[in-house]
């Protein structure tokens, strides 16, 4: 039987960031701490581009990943125009596995497009 039993897993229930299922007053508690449930946040300047990348505890669950746990983590890269949630993690060490990841493929993404973009400048 997974950790998580569907049984002991609500569609919409409240969790503490070890995974462990929390009251709808630690919920609130934890929902309310902003800078407490934030893991990593790092903000990539390349160029006159500017992108934001965040990884935070989410408290609820966003769903249930293929081996039966919660997803409480979430990591979102957003800019001035949009928001994009591009990793969703089980675990904390997951979730900083994940930000550091999310934050070379971003960097190197923007590198290659503020590059591309200087080449095609240049030529006549």
């Amino acid at each position: 039987m997974p950790e998580y039993a569907p049984a002991d897993h609500p569609s919409v229930g409240y969790y503490r960031s070890d995974g462990r299922p929390a009251t709808a007053e630690e919920a609130q508690r934890l929902l309310l701490d902003v800078r407490g449930r934030l893991l990593a946040q790092d903000v990539i300047r390349v160029g006159a581009v500017v992108v934001v990348v965040s990884t935070w505890f989410t408290v609820v669950d966003l769903g249930i990943a293929a081996n039966g746990r919660p997803l409480l983590w979430q990591t979102i890269v957003s800019d001035h125009a949009m928001h994009a949630d591009i990793g969703q993690y089980t675990s904390r060490e997951k979730a900083v596995r994940g930000h550091a990841q999310a934050v070379a493929m971003i960097s190197g993404r923007l590198r290659g497009l503020v590059a591309r973009a200087a080449l095609d400048e240049a030529r006549p």
